[in-house]
């Protein structure tokens, strides 16, 4: 029966390919320290962007509004066009911004030469694949053909869309207050405006499984699933569990680098409704 691996960041990792979001913000730092001031970090002994796609999902759409809205509505020289004016400015900082972030991300990730990596495991001639990662090194390193991978945010070699950003959700303010008037104001679109980063920046998980629900369903026969250098963050676990409930009878290995890792990876597979019989463990060396 077909084996279907699951691979993740820490799978580019293991071969020593410099891959990690640390790399990234080595390669972007002049623009990534501009955009500091507006994202919130929680950092502990770590740089901002270590985690960089949870990071976007801490823009402060606020600050980068106060930071663009010179407006003084009390100036006996304001005019109401101001304000379309402002509006203008934020949508093209906004775009600029956030094309910004795609292109260097995109940037980096093609730069990465995955040629000078040497395999790590022995893959069983009829595997299939699901990667995370946006790198050919399955195809490089291990002469494995492109039908069998698939590259669910797209791969950097062939894309010039790749696929990454935060879970976050955004609370707005509802169009009508408790006594069903408006809540808008002459700034509202220049607002909507300045919050088009934190959307656009946002992953698009639902659209993608729905999108690949075709594929989801063609794992109906796999037999054994395993997960390699996924840390199963939160973000991704849709995607887990829609694996899980097409392929049903699956048995489920996952693979950890770090013996204090095991306990959450499989709590977090818990969590997509898999039985935890149909779970077993293995460090990654012993593959």
């Amino acid at each position: 029966m077909t084996k279907l691996y699951i691979i993740g960041n820490g799978f580019d990792l293991w071969h020593k390919l410099p891959t990690g979001y640390d790399r990234f913000y080595v390669f972007a730092k002049d623009m990534l320290d501009e955009l500091e001031w507006f994202f919130s970090f929680d950092i502990v002994n770590k740089g901002p962007w270590c985690n960089f796609e949870n990071s976007l999902g801490r823009f402060e759409w606020s600050q980068f509004y106060q930071a663009h809205n010179h407006i003084d509505i009390a100036s006996d020289s304001f005019k109401p066009s101001l304000v379309y004016g402002l509006e203008d400015d934020l949508t093209e900082q906004s775009d600029h911004l956030v094309e910004g972030v795609r292109e260097a991300f995109l940037n980096w990730i093609s730069e990465i030469d995955v040629s000078v990596a040497s395999p790590e495991v022995v893959f069983p001639k009829d595997s299939i694949f699901i990667t995370f990662n946006y790198t050919s090194t399955l195809q490089t390193i291990y002469g494995i053909s492109d039908e069998r991978i698939f590259h669910i945010h797209g791969r950097a070699e062939i894309s010039e869309e790749l696929i990454f950003g935060h879970g976050e959700t955004m609370e707005e303010e509802p169009e009508l207050d408790e006594w069903g008037e408006s809540n808008r104001t002459m700034f509202s679109d220049a607002e909507g405006a300045a919050k088009y980063p934190f959307y656009a920046l946002k992953k698009p998980g639902n659209e993608l499984l729905e999108k690949n629900q075709e594929r989801f369903e063609s794992l109906a026969n796999i037999s054994e699933i395993v997960v390699l250098g996924h840390s199963l963050n939160d973000i991704d676990l849709p995607y887990f569990s829609k694996v899980a409930e097409f392929a049903s009878n699956a048995r489920w290995l996952v693979c950890y680098y770090k013996e204090e890792e095991e306990g959450f990876l499989v709590e977090q597979l818990l969590r997509c409704g898999i039985q935890r019989e149909s779970i077993r463990t293995s460090p990654c060396a012993n593959l």
